[in-house]
Formats: structure tokens, sequence, C-alpha cells
């Protein structure tokens, strides 16, 4: 697939987006489950604001690729939109990756 260390460099600059996602899935799947309380890095909580819209999703999909899908919607109910969207971004990432090497290779007969 990777003639040198080149093409392996311009497949992972051309697909970064798609690389970070994965990790992030990779990084929630592989964590400990959330429990009591935790660091944060909301600036929103972090200024004393009671509610913050994205605060617990995180620990959210978390729960659901720990197979916890009950206390993974009670936490936030945009966990399985949200890793439904990561999954399919993922996919169209590579997917137009793919497509354009086959119209930018040159067919042999």
């Amino acid at each position: 697939m990777f003639k040198d260390f080149k093409s392996f460099g311009k497949f992972i600059v051309q697909n970064l987006e798609a690389l970070i996602w994965i990790a992030a899935i990779v990084y929630f799947a592989l964590s400990p489950l959330p429990s009591g309380q935790h660091f944060t890095i909301c600036p929103l909580s972090l200024a004393g604001f009671e509610h913050c819209p994205g605060c617990g999703l995180g620990r959210a999909i978390s729960l659901l690729l720990h197979g916890q899908v009950s206390e993974s919607i009670s936490m936030h109910l945009l966990a399985i939109p949200a890793l439904a969207l990561f999954t399919t971004r993922i996919i169209i990432v590579f997917k137009n990756y793919f497509n354009y090497q086959k119209q930018i290779t040159p067919k042999t007969t």
C-alpha cells in the first residue's frame, strides 16, 4: 500500500481528521468509566455556570462504548448521535481518500 515513508506521511496528512476521530474513540473505549468528581477543562463549568450543553458528552460516549447504554443516555442525550457522527465522518474521509487515489492512479492493461 505504501511505497515509501513519504507516501505514508501523505496518507497521514490527508486522513488526519479520520485518524483523530479514531484516536478519540479508542481513548473513550479504553478509558476507565467515570465515577464521582472529575477534572474538567470546560470554560463554562470553570466560570461557575451550572449547566454546559457539552459537559458530560465524553463521559457519556465512554459509558456507551463500555456497553452501559442507559447510563450513557441519562448522562447526555447526544452521546449516541455524536458517536454515529464520528463514525460516519471517519467512513466519509477514508472513502473520499480511496476514491481520489483510484482516480489519480493510472490503469494498467
